[in-house]
Order: structure tokens, then C-alpha cells, then sequence
């Protein structure tokens, strides 16, 4: 029992300074290459600081413990939510920007309900898996196109009618793409029950 805390504690500690060289290297190879700050930010960090939840879902996965792999990501992002926004209201109080809530805020509640979605029937298929990576991709994607379009204007946010515009050219497929794969995904679980 010791000697399994004491590698836990190691293990957790190796983790997170890895992930954390991890974003340095990065970071510094983008700027060498002249990746503008923001892409950085809302890319390689944000990977890098989620690496430890990944690299234990994924060793979890390995060894054939689904429910920590589960519990790992949806309990990782309740405490990102609870316990760091708390922290750092807390110690510091801050505004946030209307643009942000306006981008993130509806994307955290549609993954929160497509992750109800997909786990309802206590399944996670493989097909889930790359569906789930294809919309990480495309999340990707839109926020590269996000700091392109605001470097490109010399600022590190956009206009009210710039982040409304951005759904309607690049939200749709992925919304098409989502209801057909779900509704898909029903239909075929109405085909076997019936």
C-alpha cells in the first residue's frame, strides 16, 4: 500500500513536469517559427496542460480500467470549472471578456451534453472515439482560424459581429456532422431494441 502511494505521488509529479517542458519546448519552437502568441495559447497549452489527464486515461484505457479513463476526463473538467475558477477569483478577481463567453461558454455546454450523450448507455464505443477526436480536431481548427483572423487585426479578441460570423461559416458542417452521427447512432439502438 506504501509503496503504490509513494509511486502514485511520483507518477503525478512526473506527469505534470513533463506536460509542463512539454508546453515550454513548444512554445518556444513556435516562436521561433513565428506561430503568433494566441495560436500558441489556445493550442499547444492548452494540449500541453491537459497532457496528464490524456496520458492517464489513455495508460487506464491500456489496462483495461475504462471507469478511471471516464472518471479521469469528466472529473478533470469539474475541477477545472469548480476548483481552479474558484481559486483564482479568489486570489484575484477577475473580468472576464464578453467575446470569450461568448465562443467557449456555448462550446463547454454542448460537449457537457454530447458527453451525457454518448456515455448514457454506459458504453463508449470505438466509433465514440473518433468521433470524439474529429470534433477535437475541428475545435482545433476553429480556434487557429479564431487567432488568425485576430492577429491579423493586430488584437488579441474580436469584434461582437466577427464571433457571430464564425459559427455560420464553420459551425454548421460540425453541427450536421454531430446530429447525423447521433441521430444514427439512436436509430440503430432503435433498430435492435425493436
Amino acid at each position: 500500500m506504501l509503496l503504490a502511494t509513494a509511486l502514485l505521488i511520483i507518477g503525478l509529479l512526473l506527469v505534470v513536469y513533463s506536460a509542463d517542458r512539454l508546453v515550454f519546448a513548444a512554445s518556444i519552437l513556435c516562436r521561433a517559427v513565428g506561430i503568433p502568441p494566441l495560436i500558441i495559447g489556445m493550442t499547444v497549452v492548452s494540449i500541453g496542460t491537459s497532457l496528464p489527464e490524456i496520458i492517464v486515461s489513455v495508460a487506464a484505457s491500456l489496462h483495461g480500467q475504462l471507469d478511471l479513463a471516464v472518471g479521469t476526463a469528466l472529473g478533470s473538467n469539474i475541477i477545472n470549472i469548480l476548483l481552479i475558477l474558484g481559486l483564482a477569483a479568489l486570489f484575484h478577481p477577475f473580468t472576464v471578456h464578453s467575446d470569450v463567453l461568448r465562443r467557449e461558454l456555448p462550446l463547454m455546454l454542448f460537449v457537457s451534453v454530447l458527453a451525457g450523450s454518448v456515455l448514457h448507455d454506459g458504453e463508449l464505443s470505438r466509433s465514440d472515439g473518433i468521433f470524439l477526436l474529429l470534433l477535437a480536431v475541428l475545435w482545433l481548427l476553429f480556434i487557429v482560424k479564431i487567432a488568425r483572423l485576430a492577429e491579423r487585426q493586430g488584437n488579441d479578441s474580436l469584434t461582437r459581429e466577427q464571433v457571430a460570423e464564425l459559427p455560420r461559416e464553420g459551425g454548421l458542417p460540425v453541427a450536421f456532422f454531430v446530429a447525423g452521427y447521433r441521430a444514427d447512432y439512436y436509430a440503430d439502438g432503435d433498430a435492435d431494441g425493436g
